[in-house]
């Protein structure tokens, strides 16, 4: 043997041990939760069952022993009652018999019996201990002093004149619990040894030709794949077809999301990688707030472009959007030609999203206004952009087909938005009148006088704002982020 393969046999031992003790253990553990749980339930139902049956049995013979004893403890015979409690105690299941008169006072007892203070309410059973429970004169001795008690009133007539009572033996059902327990030690035990046995020498067989997996396995770890050569034909080489299989998959998948990230929002992506059961069409209702911003007048600037400028001019803007949207925790849903629609709270929640949505309104204003400069430079025409944010109730989650979907929001908050955003002129920022009354409970806030407009579709105007500025909580931040951004654009 070369000594190559002693190594290999030697880590191969080293494995193939702790799988087989891993294993046993294991399945050892779950075995004996298993059969623990399984006595414990058949202990308890039994108990239950074989209590129930000593009830029943003592309240219909406590209900004889209160027929018999009527016409007795009516006419006051004491003799008769005391023979009559006797009688009873000699059956092996009654510890004792005792009958009380309407006072509470012993007239006749044997065996042990309980105070008059414990007596049970009659189809009523208890399960009283020693200390509980007295002695009186019994024809047999009674070693066991714990008992079930019934009671019955003794009545003639409507009148109660007294109540009888039997304290019934626990015996059977302890004895039975004994066993049951018993048995189930005895079988959980012998299964375990067995099911260890077995584990151990199927983990030593498994674990053979496992060292191949695992390095192939380990590859697929660290990003690599390696075609692993098939070799058998029972279910390890099946396996060994499924991890090639699955390598090969593993790579496409990781080229789809890459491409997701960059198609989708990257929390929109996510959130859909993350479904592990088939998509299916529908959503939540979420708190949220929609932003969406259209070029003036891009019909006319983009006649005087190639097609590949409007492109490059479109993917320039649409980039510094959405580096606006990202700064302020807000999604790009889409893009609808010459606009954007951004929302702020879904998918990713965010209980400021009515301030995020406008201070990034304020921000890409800020934005384009510098940019504009920069194109006057370049003897360019400027850019104005509109927008217009409605928040509400919405539902947010896929829509579409089975086969064609798109994961968006809607309602009438986000068709309110689209409409402001039509009535904005060039570098406003329009709000409803909740959106800002909600706002300026919080931020310094900066509009201009509000006018009411007719939406289509809504019976009442709707009142709206003008916004021109917003305090940020960063002001700094927000204007170095403005000049990585102009020099994104001077170095294109």
């Amino acid at each position: 043997m070369s000594l190559g393969a002693a190594t290999d046999t030697s880590a191969l031992q080293r494995v193939q041990m702790p799988i087989a003790f891993k294993m046993a253990a294991l399945i050892t553990a779950i075995l004996i939760i298993g059969m623990g749980i399984l006595a414990t339930v058949v202990i308890g139902n039994q108990q239950r069952l074989l209590g129930s049956h000593i009830e029943e049995f003592g309240q219909l013979l406590n209900y004889q022993l209160a027929l018999t004893a009527t016409e007795p403890l009516f006419t006051d015979q004491h003799y008769e009652l005391e023979a009559l409690v006797k009688r009873y105690v000699e059956s092996p299941r009654v510890l004792g018999a005792a009958i009380y008169d309407h006072d509470g006072h012993v007239i006749a007892a044997s065996g042990v019996y309980p105070e008059y203070a414990l007596l049970p309410r009659p189809g009523v059973a208890l399960d009283l201990k020693t200390g509980q429970l007295k002695d009186a004169p019994a024809p047999y001795p009674k070693t066991e002093r714990r008992a079930i008690v019934v009671a019955e009133p003794v009545t003639f007539r409507g009148t109660v004149a007294g109540h009888a009572v039997l304290a019934l033996s626990r015996q059977a059902l302890d004895n039975a619990q004994r066993q049951i327990i018993r048995v189930s030690l005895l079988a959980a035990a012998a299964l375990s040894v067995v099911i260890c046995l077995v584990a151990i020498y199927l983990g030593r067989r498994l674990a053979r030709p496992l060292h191949t997996l695992v390095d192939a396995t380990r590859l697929l770890e660290r990003g690599e794949f390696i075609q692993i050569p098939e070799r058998r034909d029972d279910e390890f080489g099946l396996l060994v077809k499924a991890i090639n299989v699955m390598g090969q998959g593993l790579v496409r998948k990781t080229q789809v999301e890459n491409i997701m990230r960059q198609v989708l929002d990257r929390d929109v992506a996510n959130k859909l990688l993350a479904e592990i059961e088939p998509v299916k069409v529908g959503g939540d209702r979420v708190q949220a707030t929609v932003l969406f911003a259209d070029i003036v007048g891009f019909t006319t600037l983009s006649e005087q472009m190639s097609p590949e400028a409007v492109s490059r001019f479109l993917n320039e803007y649409f980039h510094y959007l959405d580096v606006c949207a990202r700064f302020y925790f807000g999604a790009v849903d889409k893009f609808i030609g010459d606009a954007v629609m951004v929302v702020f709270g879904a998918p990713r929640a965010d209980v400021e999203h009515h301030y995020h949505a406008v201070a990034c309104a304020v921000l890409m204003q800020r934005l384009i206004a510098r940019i504009n400069v920069e194109r006057d430079k370049e003897g360019l025409a400027p850019v104005q952009v509109r927008i217009g944010i409605n928040s509400g109730d919405m539902l947010a989650g896929l829509v579409g087909s089975q086969q064609r979907m798109e994961y968006t929001v809607v309602g009438d908050a986000v068709n309110l938005a689209s409409r402001l955003c039509n009535e904005a002129e060039g570098a406003q920022i329009i709000i409803e009148e909740n959106l800002y009354r909600k706002l300026a409970r919080q931020h310094n806030l900066s509009v201009a006088l509000p006018r009411q407009i007719k939406v289509r579709g809504k019976n009442d105007p709707v009142t709206i704002y003008a916004v021109t500025d917003i305090d940020h909580s960063h002001p700094m931040v927000v204007e170095q982020m403005i000049d990585d951004v102009l020099h994104y654009r001077e170095t294109q």
